[in-house]
């Protein structure tokens, strides 16, 4: 199961490795299920993104697990209604304080 969970992890991680050539991201969240696996799916998702981005991009770029947990749809649903509501007071106090950057 390790060896299949950082199969998908150095999969994601040659995308994400795309993306990082392309729109040179300074984070990467990762969220779901698959955040649940830790470090046995972010460190293959660091890995290729060292490998295959280039040097620079990979750099400044952090690849973090999210901190909404299962939550994260339906909060993401209510941070949009609030937002087309204006009521940005509301939206604050509704979702946790970001998760501090590290890679």
């Amino acid at each position: 199961c390790r060896r299949v969970i950082g199969d998908v992890g150095r999969h994601i991680g040659s995308g994400v490795a795309n993306l990082c050539n392309l729109l040179n991201p300074s984070r990467v969240v990762l969220g779901g299920s698959l955040a649940e696996a830790g470090e046995l799916v972010l460190g293959p998702i660091r890995d290729s993104v060292s490998r295959y981005a280039i040097p620079s991009a990979a750099r400044q770029l952090s690849v973090l697990p999210g901190a909404l947990g299962a939550r994260a749809e339906v909060l993401g649903a209510l941070a949009l209604v609030l937002s087309e509501m204006g009521d940005s007071t509301l939206l604050e106090s509704t979702l946790p304080a970001a998760t501090p950057a590290f890679t």
